[in-house]
């Protein structure tokens, strides 16, 4: 009980908003593993020196945020996942740190109005400000022009490709990459060309070779933590690669939104080639894709274009959305969650980096998602297959690479919905690691 007392004595707010608060934490962290009964009301409003309508109150709000459950004649335990097949570390989410918790209240304040009407064309200022202030946390400072407020990610990156290029058109990018820009590229007729790399991203030489003989319209880079592989780009590299796009007059377009998880953020390369830069940041990793909210800084050249386009797509966020996203930037409450993401993120880096023993994967920046190598004897569909059989849905190279696919399989830790189930997850991958995988009986 000493996480509830301490809640209780350092907290704000009303006594059993709290107490509440302590129990999601508790149950997020893993000090409280699913299933764990919670004492009695009347026992705990006696342990904690509260009333017993504290307590309950408490335990209502926990219950409406699903961290636990009442079932009558039984008591109140902490929520098990509802769905109860397989961790699904598939899809990259940012971890629970409690951001749930201060977006449903952000959301109880929204005035009905907010609701009636649609963004203004672009963001309102004061959504614009917010993004900068955001984008500010991973490094990208003095933006050119004013940005765009986007529903998401994928909205300001489908917006930045359909401005830079055309139907035809060749796009660079880094050997494994985002799937939605290869479903994009595929859906609308770009052309794909893979950069060669190594484990410090692509290399500079052939990008600058890549650029002179293929005469690409744009290049789609990911600097920072690269999904799937986790490298991140030296400043010499960010460096040459800005000047070989401004010698051919290629555009980039950098998907910026990892950045904000490196504890000292390096220099976009929209910091270092502004006229050929489209850059993209989102919450949707940092913070929880459900806000769909998204920034679009822009070659001045081009802001216009990009704006109508970005309408033309789907008119930006709801205006409630990017009013949440704006009120939380301005209180200080994102760059708190970041920081709290960031660490969280880091601890699941260094546990899987344990847990897996041989098979580390490399990277200077942790990320949401975790590039793990194979040994020899597993193929990636192989084992994800074991992995599925094990409780536990990974993604094989071949869903990111853009001509050959290696032996990795890429984990999505900020899925996982607590360290207790990320950690049992991990054990029952390395178990796999460890050992061929089973022969199967011959066919007679």
């Amino acid at each position: 009980m000493t996480y509830w007392n301490d809640s209780l004595k350092n907290g704000s707010g009303p006594a059993y908003h709290r107490l509440a608060d302590a129990i999601n934490q508790a149950a997020t962290d893993g000090t409280l593993l699913p299933g764990t009964r919670l004492p009695p009301q009347r026992e705990l409003s006696f342990q904690l020196g509260v009333s017993i309508g504290t307590v309950t109150r408490a335990y209502d709000l926990a219950t409406r945020r699903g961290d636990v459950r009442a079932i009558v004649g039984k008591g109140t335990f902490v929520a098990k996942p509802s769905d109860k097949g397989p961790t699904n570390l598939r899809i990259n989410l940012p971890a629970d740190v409690g951001q749930g918790v201060e977006l449903a209240e952000a959301l109880s304040r929204r005035a009905a109005d907010e609701f009636l009407s649609y963004i203004p064309f672009g963001g309102s200022q004061a959504d614009q400000e917010a993004g900068q202030c955001y984008l500010k946390l991973g490094g990208a400072d003095n933006l050119p022009g004013d940005l765009i407020v986007t529903a998401g990610g994928q909205h300001a990156f489908t917006t930045a490709s359909m401005v830079a290029t055309k139907p035809g058109d060749l796009i660079l990018c880094e050997p494994f990459s985002f799937g939605g820009f290869l479903d994009f590229a595929k859906a609308t007729d770009r052309r794909v060309m893979a950069i060669p790399a190594d484990n410090k991203g692509i290399k500079p030489a052939a990008f600058e070779q890549l650029c002179a003989k293929h005469r690409p319209a744009a290049a789609f880079l990911m600097p920072t933590a690269q999904n799937p592989t986790g490298t991140t780009l030296p400043p010499n590299r960010r460096k040459a690669i800005a000047k070989s796009a401004i010698t051919h007059n290629v555009m980039l377009i950098e998907d910026g939104l990892y950045d904000p998880f490196a504890e000292t953020p390096l220099a976009p390369l929209i910091t270092l080639a502004p006229e050929h830069t489209f850059y993209i940041g989102s919450l949707s990793k940092t913070l929880v894709p459900g806000l769909r909210v998204g920034y679009l800084s822009c070659p001045p050249k081009m802001r216009d274009a990009a704006n109508d386009l970005q309408h033309l797509l789907g008119m930006g966020p709801p205006q409630a959305m990017a009013n949440i996203a704006t009120e939380l930037m301005e209180s200080g409450a994102i760059a708190r969650l970041v920081g709290k993401q960031r660490k969280e993120i880091s601890w699941r880096h260094t546990l899987a980096n344990e847990v897996l023993g041989q098979h580390p994967a490399k990277g200077i920046v942790a990320a949401p998602h975790y590039w793990l190598p194979l040994p020899k004897f597993w193929t990636p569909e192989a084992f994800v297959a074991a992995a599925e059989t094990e409780g536990v849905l990974i993604s094989p190279a071949s869903h990111f690479a853009v001509q050959t696919p290696s032996a990795h399989v890429r984990l999505a830790l900020g899925a996982a919905p607590n360290r207790a189930i990320l950690e049992e997850k991990l054990k029952a991958l390395a178990g796999l690691l460890a050992h061929p995988p089973s022969r199967t009986g011959r066919s007679v």
